[in-house]
């Protein structure tokens, strides 16, 4: 082989290897747009759909507003909602969120 193909081909490697690296140790991050909906089923896959008007309104009547910065979390088979509170030192609880995981956060690191 080569010694340029060489060099191209360990740099592709390293390319690879870096994305999967990072990508293991990075929280995931997406945007929900307005009217789009994220159904957890009992398995634990998420269904991501938009909403018609129908769908919009039933919404709107039924469901609760979830505080901002509110964790959904799954463990032995459940899910669980968690939202952000004052503690008793005065501290917000999701201030020290990046002692919870060995990802690294966006958030949780004030």
């Amino acid at each position: 082989m080569l010694p340029s193909k060489i060099v191209m081909l360990a740099a592709g490697l390293a390319v690879v290897f870096a994305s999967t690296a990072a990508r293991a140790v990075d929280e995931e991050v997406a945007n929900v747009e307005e009217r789009h909906a994220m159904f957890l089923d009992m398995s634990g896959k998420m269904h991501k759909f938009t909403l018609n008007d129908q769908g919009h309104a039933m919404m709107m009547k039924s469901a609760r507003a979830l505080a901002t910065g509110t964790i959904i979390y799954r463990s032995g088979g459940k899910f669980y909602l968690l939202e952000d509170k004052k503690m008793g030192n005065g501290s917000m609880m999701f201030s020290d969120m990046q002692s919870w995981t060995g990802d690294r956060l966006s958030v949780g690191t004030r």
